[in-house]
């Protein structure tokens, strides 16, 4: 075998595994770089202590939002699977008011600039925004 073939051989045998490499390590890094951060800030129990209105501070990216969730007491909140009833831009305080079981009132201090979702009931939850 020719000097010239060997030498082809072995940079083949070491182009493969670093090319390997190099795309693992962009991946791992395109994915740090878009992924979220989640904050949770306040959990407001209803009256009968049977839900509860979680508030989050979401970030990704250049993003900020601040978000709502109605979780069942004895639940546990996940960001990925709990849905959302209300996002706005920025990160604000939330003023929750429950009125009883079934309704609740939800302020944000300042004013939102934006609102990216605001549903009126979540579940069997009738929601009025102030």
């Amino acid at each position: 075998m020719s000097r010239r073939r060997r030498i082809a051989i072995v940079v083949a045998a070491l182009a493969i595994p670093m090319g390997f490499l190099g795309v693992v390590l962009v991946d791992s890094l395109m994915h740090q770089f878009g992924a979220c951060r989640v904050v949770r800030q306040r959990a407001f129990a209803s009256p009968g202590g049977g839900q509860l209105v979680v508030v989050v501070w979401k970030t990704c990216g250049a993003t900020d939002s601040t978000q709502a969730s109605l979780v069942a007491r004895g639940r546990t909140f996940s960001p990925e699977d709990t849905p959302t009833f209300v996002s706005v831009a920025g990160h604000l305080d939330v003023v929750v008011a429950w009125s009883s079981e079934r309704s609740v009132r939800i302020g944000f201090i300042p004013e939102p600039g934006e609102v990216y979702k605001r549903d009126q009931r979540a579940g069997d939850v009738a929601i009025n925004y102030e």
